[in-house]
C-alpha cells in the first residue's frame, strides 16, 4: 500500500490529509425563487459553510422557461427556478464569485448555465478565469439512472464535451464535470457496479475529448467525481480507497497519464436520500452522520450532508443547519481530521478494498465485451443490471414498522414547510426577443461547433433558457417546441 498522497493514491490525494486541507463544506441548496435561494446561501455562509452547492428546479433541468405548461406546478420545487441570466445574478447577489467555489448541479442545461455564470462575472467585475467550482454536466448517468436528458444520446454527450472543452480552454479552476457512479447507487446498483461506473463514464469522456484532438494530460486534471456514502461505515471507506487505486492504475494504463492530477480522483459525497425514512425524521441526523463519518474515513475532498426531512421536502432551514453543523462537529470535535490515513494498515480495510476493486473491474471488463459504454446505454443492458440489483434491495429502515405518521417529529418537519420557503417564482418573467443571437446558436448547433460561444452571446443579449434550448433543438433536428410559453 502507498503512503498517502502516493500512486495508486487509495491512501489519499494529499500527504498530509484533512491535517492541512479539510475538505469542503459543500451544502445543496436551491429553492423557489432566485431570492430565496440568495437568503440560504447567504445564511449557510454565515454559519460557515465553505463553499456553495446549487440545485436547480426540474424546468431548469428540462430546458424549460416558467411559463411553458409542461412546467406547471414544478416551478421552484426540489431547487431553484433559472430563466434568465438575471435570475442566476440575483441568486449570487452580494457574493464574490472570485473567492467563493460553486458547484452547480446540472446537466443537460449545464452549457446554458455555464454561459450564464460567465456573464454573470463579467457584468460583476469578476473575470471569468478566475471563476471557481464545479458543474455537473454528466449526461451519461442520465441516461444510465436518473434520465433528466433533453437530447439523444449522442448530442448529449456532445454538449458536455462542449463544456469541458470550454473549461479547458477559458475557466482553469471550474471543474467541467463531476463524474458520476452515485446517481447509478441510489437507482439501486451495488457498491463495485457504482464505483465502475463512475470510472467507465470518466474514460468514455476522456476518449471524447482524445477525440476532438486533446491529450488525457490537458484534460482529464479538471475531472471531478461524485459518488454516495450509505450505512456501512468500513464498507464505504473502502470503496473510495477501491475507486482512487482502480482509476489511477487505469489512466496510466489505458491513456497513459504522466501528470498525477490526471490520476488522482477527487471526490465529491453527498449522503445517500435512500438511507433516510419518513417517519421518525429525527433518526435521520444519526443516519447522516454515519454516512459523514464513512465519507471522512474515505479521505474525500468535498461533503454534502442531507437535511434530516429530506424525505419529506426540500430541506428547511434548519434541517439545513444541522446537516451542516454534523460537518461541522467531525471537522472540529473529534479526532478525524487530526490524522493522515487513519485506516491504513487495517486488514480489513484492505480486504474490503480488494474485494470492491476486483468486482469493479470485472464490471468494466463486462462493459468492454457488451461493446462499451456508450452501446451498453443503447440496448439497455445495464438499466437492466441495475432494475434487478434494485428490485433485491432490502430497503427496511428501524422505526418504519411501529411509528406514527403524526409523532412530534414530522409535526415538528410540518411546522418548519408552513413556515419555509413556498416554492414558485415573484421575480417576474418576460421574454426579450433575440434572433440574431439565437440564429447563430441554431446555426453552430448545427453545423457542429462547440455552442459555448454562441450561448455566451445569447446570454448576454438576455435570451431566457427555453429560448436557447429550443434554438439548439432547432439546429440539431430534435424536438423543437422546449421553451414554448403556455400562453
Amino acid at each position: 500500500m502507498a503512503a498517502p498522497g502516493q500512486f495508486p493514491y487509495d491512501a489519499g490525494i494529499h500527504p498530509t490529509g484533512y491535517t492541512s486541507k479539510p475538505w469542503t463544506i459543500r451544502q445543496l441548496a436551491g429553492l423557489g425563487d432566485p431570492d430565496d435561494t440568495n437568503a440560504r446561501f447567504r445564511y449557510l455562509m454565515e454559519q460557515g459553510e465553505t463553499g456553495l452547492s446549487l440545485a436547480f428546479d426540474l424546468p431548469t433541468q428540462m430546458g424549460l422557461d416558467p411559463d411553458h405548461v409542461l412546467a406547471e406546478a414544478e416551478v421552484g420545487r426540489c431547487g431553484v427556478s433559472i430563466a434568465t441570466v438575471d435570475d442566476l445574478a440575483a441568486v449570487f447577489e452580494g457574493i464574490p464569485l472570485d473567492q467563493v467555489s460553486v458547484s452547480m448541479t446540472i446537466n443537460a442545461t449545464a452549457p446554458v448555465l455555464l454561459a450564464m455564470w460567465i456573464v454573470v462575472a463579467e457584468e460583476t467585475g469578476v473575470d471569468p478565469a478566475a471563476l471557481r467550482g464545479t458543474l455537473q454536466n454528466e449526461m451519461l448517468k442520465e441516461y444510465l439512472a436518473r434520465k433528466a436528458y433533453v437530447f439523444d444520446l449522442d448530442q448529449s454527450f456532445r454538449f458536455s464535451l462542449d463544456v469541458i472543452e470550454h473549461c479547458v480552454q477559458h475557466l482553469p479552476k471550474v471543474n467541467p464535470i463531476s463524474i458520476s457512479g452515485g446517481h447509478a447507487r441510489e437507482a439501486g446498483a451495488d457498491r463495485p457496479l457504482e464505483v465502475a461506473l463512475g470510472i467507465a463514464n470518466a474514460e468514455q469522456y476522456a476518449r471524447g475529448m482524445i477525440d476532438r484532438g486533446y491529450t488525457v494530460d490537458e484534460v482529464a486534471p479538471q475531472f471531478s467525481f461524485i459518488y454516495g456514502a450509505h450505512l456501512e461505515i468500513l464498507a464505504e471507506a473502502a470503496k473510495y480507497r477501491a475507486a482512487r487505486r482502480l482509476y489511477a492504475r487505469r489512466m496510466v494504463e489505458l491513456f497513459q497519464a504522466e501528470n498525477p492530477r490526471s490520476q488522482r480522483m477527487r471526490i465529491q459525497v453527498n449522503t445517500f436520500g435512500s438511507a433516510l425514512a419518513a417517519t421518525e425524521p429525527l433518526n435521520n441526523i444519526a443516519r447522516t452522520t454515519v454516512q459523514a463519518i464513512a465519507a471522512v474515513l474515505g479521505g474525500v475532498q468535498s461533503l454534502h450532508v442531507c437535511g434530516f426531512d429530506e424525505a419529506l421536502q426540500t430541506p428547511g432551514r434548519l434541517a439545513a443547519r444541522v446537516g451542516l453543523r454534523v460537518q461541522q462537529i467531525l471537522l472540529e470535535e473529534t479526532d478525524l481530521a487530526r490524522y493522515v490515513d487513519v485506516l491504513g494498515g487495517s486488514a480489513t480495510i484492505e480486504a474490503l478494498v480488494d474485494d470492491i476493486e476486483r468486482e469493479a473491474l470485472g464490471w468494466l471488463d463486462r462493459i468492454e465485451e457488451k461493446g462499451g459504454l456508450m452501446a451498453s446505454l443503447r440496448t439497455g443492458w445495464l438499466e437492466r443490471e441495475i432494475e434487478d440489483m434494485a428490485y433485491r434491495y432490502d430497503g427496511l429502515k428501524v422505526g418504519i414498522a411501529d411509528a406514527e405518521r403524526d409523532d412530534e417529529e414530522l409535526t415538528l418537519v410540518q411546522a418548519q414547510r408552513a413556515s419555509g420557503v413556498v416554492p414558485g417564482r415573484r421575480r417576474p418573467f418576460a421574454r426579450v426577443e433575440c434572433p440574431a443571437e439565437l440564429k447563430r446558436l441554431r446555426i453552430v448547433a448545427e453545423e457542429g461547433g462547440n455552442i459555448l460561444p454562441a450561448l455566451i452571446e445569447a446570454t448576454r443579449a438576455r435570451a431566457s433558457l427555453g429560448q436557447m434550448c429550443a434554438a439548439i433543438a432547432e439546429g440539431i433536428g430534435q424536438e423543437k417546441n422546449l421553451g414554448t410559453p403556455t400562453g
